[in-house]
This record gives structure tokens, sequence and C-alpha cells, in this order.
């Protein structure tokens, strides 16, 4: 899923009682997902800044309209970002007409986007550490906003895919800002929890609502305006983070503590290897072009292992969290998980848009139910990871998956919304919730409190770059299929979607046979907190 439909960037459903604690290692308190360490006396003290005093010596915390406002504006700024990976997913065909995009090079529309979004999301927690919070976030909503400006007025193919990464790389700045902001201005304990869980929900929101958003604003005024709505927008979040964000304190850095080199090599060798997928339309697989393309992916990401390994002075992905079975094994549940969703969202707005002639907006609202259906199976998870332990929990959601995209890998040229779309939807939906908890909870078991914030934004790269590779083998699959083969457009098409999804299947059964063997029994007779873990995944 998003971090909004796929969980890219917050967790859906991860809303609960206030009270709730957790009786395991991720009760630990971290700032905050993306930023890779925990809350040091600085950013505590910047709490009571400007008049945002918090429960420190004995005072007790009370909410402010100032508070209020603040939330509200860190709370959009998440929104700005996160909602751009699904606004654009109604409008595709739309775009592609218009622009004259290749069957094939569409699913570049959102690789563009979520490639850089997940490879910098580490140095841009990261940066947020030692150039100051809200610096970085201003920095990375003007940049995401003259991006926005850039593909609303796109001429071409290759214009629309460059402004479409600059808008994932600014958003991995601005993303894990908004959640470690809440660290610095709300005071640990209800306060906290409280704002911790509206963002959660805000971003539990954004997946459906960017669908919702983009099919009225694509029936009602054209494509081009999911770009320029990002404007005004993005103009308010800057004019009112000035004005309510508390201002950074003086830090002292130095250039060693970033691993820039890390976070552009896994960026360049992700991008490499989901364009030399993409680009097998054209290439065979065995072709000189596509191998010369595959061995440089391979050379890029192998270098940043033995870069993080042997090289960074401040690695941004430790080596030793890998040694820890559970967190290997949710990272890599989640990255399959991810790679078989986004391809769902990309094939399902196509074949409702292209086979069925549905409108955007009509499209939009049928993921409605698709939607609350992870609310359901978030909500129903932490009751059921208590009972019967985090493994089985991920294999049963896998499992249901599984059983969704095999229907959808079954519609027919002439299908119907109930029986086609919505049914199959609701049980990946059910499922995802039910993985997107459980792995969120692996991945933090067994992890020491100060690599907690690096544990979550791990697992965050690895639900985007999974998506985006995904999606690229997956709509490169349905390409090929769909141009040998014979009869009609729709039947065509059809016969392209069934191929997706019954690749996207496959994968959700690799998932259930890694969450067997790597994951553990964890969080069996414990009560689970999910205000701690919207903050941490």
């Amino acid at each position: 899923m998003t971090d909004s439909a796929a969980g890219s960037a917050g967790m859906p459903g991860m809303e609960g009682p206030e009270s709730a604690r957790t009786d395991g290692p991720e009760s630990g308190r971290t700032e905050g997902p993306e930023a890779g360490r925990t809350e040091g006396p600085e950013t505590a003290g910047t709490a009571g800044t400007d008049g945002m005093d918090g429960a420190r010596g004995g005072v007790p915390f009370r909410w402010t309209r100032r508070h209020v406002l603040t939330l509200a504006v860190l709370c959009l700024a998440a929104l700005l970002d996160t909602i751009d990976v699904t606004v654009v997913n109604v409008a595709m065909p739309t775009i592609r007409n218009a622009l004259h995009f290749s069957e094939g090079g569409l699913a570049w529309m959102v690789n563009a986007y979520m490639v850089p979004f997940g490879g910098f999301l580490l140095l841009g927690g990261r940066a947020g550490d030692l150039l100051g919070r809200r610096r970085v976030l201003l920095a990375g909503t003007a940049t995401f906003t003259l991006a926005s400006l850039g593909s609303a007025l796109a001429p071409s193919v290759g214009v629309m895919i460059s402004t479409r990464a600059i808008e994932g790389l600014a958003a991995a700045f601005v993303v894990p800002m908004t959640l470690a902001m809440l660290s610095s201005v709300f005071p640990a304990g209800p306060a906290r929890n409280r704002a911790f869980s509206i963002w959660g929900g805000v971003s539990a929101a954004a997946g459906t609502l960017g669908l919702i958003v983009g099919g009225l604003l694509v029936t009602a005024a054209g494509w081009r305006w999911i770009f320029f709505i990002n404007i005004p927008v993005g103009l308010f979040v800057l004019a009112a983070a000035v004005r309510l964000l508390p201002a950074d304190p003086g830090r002292h850095w130095s250039i060693r503590q970033f691993d820039l080199m890390g976070a552009l090599s896994v960026t360049a060798g992700s991008s490499l290897l989901a364009y030399a997928v993409v680009q097998t339309g054209s290439h065979p697989w065995g072709s000189g072009r596509t191998i010369a393309l595959l061995a440089g992916a391979a050379v890029l990401l192998g270098y940043f292992v033995l870069h993080e390994r042997f090289v960074a002075a401040s690695p941004l992905m430790p080596p030793e969290l890998w040694h820890n079975r559970s967190v290997a094994g949710a990272n890599l549940v989640s990255a399959l998980l991810s790679s078989a969703v986004f391809a769902m969202f990309y094939s399902t707005t196509l074949y409702m848009q292209e086979v069925l002639g549905y409108s955007a907006l009509r499209t939009g609202l049928a993921y409605l139910p698709l939607g609350l259906s992870i609310l359901i199976g978030a909500g129903l998870a932490p009751a059921l990871v208590s009972r019967i332990g985090i493994r089985l929990v991920a294999v049963a959601g896998a499992v249901l998956s599984l059983a969704g995209l095999v229907l959808f890998s079954r519609i027919p040229a002439e299908g119907q919304l109930l029986t086609d779309i919505v049914i199959p939807s609701v049980i990946v939906g059910l499922g995802g919730g039910l993985i997107l908890l459980s792995t969120t909870i692996a991945a933090m078991s067994g992890v020491s409190a100060e690599r907690q914030g690096v544990a979550s934004a791990l697992l965050n790269v690895s639900r985007q770059l999974g998506g985006a590779l995904g999606l690229a083998a997956i709509a490169t699959v349905a390409a090929g299929i769909t141009a040998r083969s014979a009869g009609s457009l729709p039947v065509a098409l059809t016969a392209g979607f069934r191929a997706g999804f019954s690749v996207s299947a496959a994968l959700v059964g690799l998932a259930a046979v890694t969450a067997l063997v790597l994951l553990r029994d964890d969080g069996r007779g414990q009560r689970i907190n999910l205000v701690e873990l919207q903050a941490h995944g």
C-alpha cells in the first residue's frame, strides 16, 4: 500500500486509545519514523518555544489555539506530499493521451515519484536532525510546490517525469519532518499521543482521498489541476509554517554526517533497475541493452551495500538491522505486498476507465470500499496479534490478499462493479490491513530504542521501493500480453490486466511463505499500542 494507499507514509487505521501501552520493544520513545535517532534535549526544548509550553517542570499541558493550528499545518504538509502518490492514478489515461505516454511507460507517472521518495527518506530524516526540522520542511515544501507547477505545465513526457521525480525527492524531506516536529511541539503523554493519532488518521485517509480528489479535479477542470491545486496549498503551508512552527536551534554539523553517496546509489540503482524492467517491452531480456542496464543496476546497488557496511561514517541503513530476523522478514514481506498492491491500483484504475468506460470520478469513488477495508483490517490486527502472534496474523493477511488477487485475475472484459471490483478489492484490503500492522510490529521487534527511528524508516523505504519495482515489472508484463493479444481492444487490455493480477498474486503468495519462515510469534499475550506504532511506522 502506499504509505497512504500502500502504506507509504503512514499506517492506515492506526488509531487507538491514548491510554494503551505496549509491553514490548516498541514502547521505546523515538522522535519520528525517519529521523533515525532518539529525541534529544535540544528538540525537547523547542516544545516550549514561542508559547508551546508542555507538561514540563510539573506544569500540566493545555491545548491552545496555536497548538491546534500547528497540528493542522503539519498534517496538511504531510497530506500534500503523500496524497500525490495516488492522485495521479485516476488521471493516467487522460495524461497518457495528452502527452503520448507509451502503455508500459505510463507506470513512470507513479514510479518517477516513488523511487526518489523511497530512496531519500532516510537521508531526509537525517537532514532534519542536522540542519533543523523547520528549515528542511520549508525548503522541501517550496521545492515540491515549484515542481508541482512544472508538472502542471509539462508539455512532454520527459518534462513530466523529471518534475515528478523532483516532487518525490522533496516529499522525502518533508514527510519525516512533519512527524518529527510533532515530537518537538507536543510533550510526551496524552497530548503527543492525540497528535500522533490525528496525524495517522490523515495519513491513512490520504490514499483513498487522493483517488477521489483526482477524480473530481479531472472531471471538473482537467488533469493539469491535480498539480495546480498543490500550488496554493503549498504556499499556505509555507506561510503558516513560518508563523506557527518553533524556530530551529543553532546546530553544528559536518558533511561526513550526511550519507549522500548512500542515498544517491540506492536511488540510482533502484531507478535503473525499474527502467531496465520497463524497457523490456521493446528490448527483450536477453538483449545487450537490457543486460547492460541490469548489470549497471546491480553495480550501483552492490556499491550501496558495501558503502553502508564499510565506508559510511553515519550509514543510512545500519547493516546490523538486517541481522535481526524479524526486521529482515518484515521488510521483505512489506516490499512484496507493496509490489503487488501498487500494481493492483495501476491495473484496476486502467481497467475501470479503459475497459469498463468509467469516468475519473466514478473510478475514484469505486476505491472507497478498499480504503475502508484496510482500516478495518488494521483495526482488527492488534487483537489478533495479541491472541495468535505476529507470524500467523501476517500469513492470514497474505492468504486473504492472495484470494482477492486470484479473483481479480479472473475479471472479464464485461465486468461488474460489485462482483469484479468491490468484492476482490475489499478482500485484498482486509488482508493488507492485517499485514501492514503486523509487519510494523515485527520491524520494531528486538530493536533498541535508539535504532527504532531508522528501523521504521527502513520499513517505509522497503514499501516505496518495493512498490516501484513491482509496478514497473507488472506494468511491463501487462503491456506485453496486451500487445500480443488478439481481439478487440477491451479484450486485449483485460488479458494484460489479468496477467498482471496473476503476477501480483504470486508475489503475495511469496510474501505468505516469507512471513511463515522469517517472522516470529512476538506479540502474543501483549497489548499493542496503536499510537506508538503510528509514531514509528
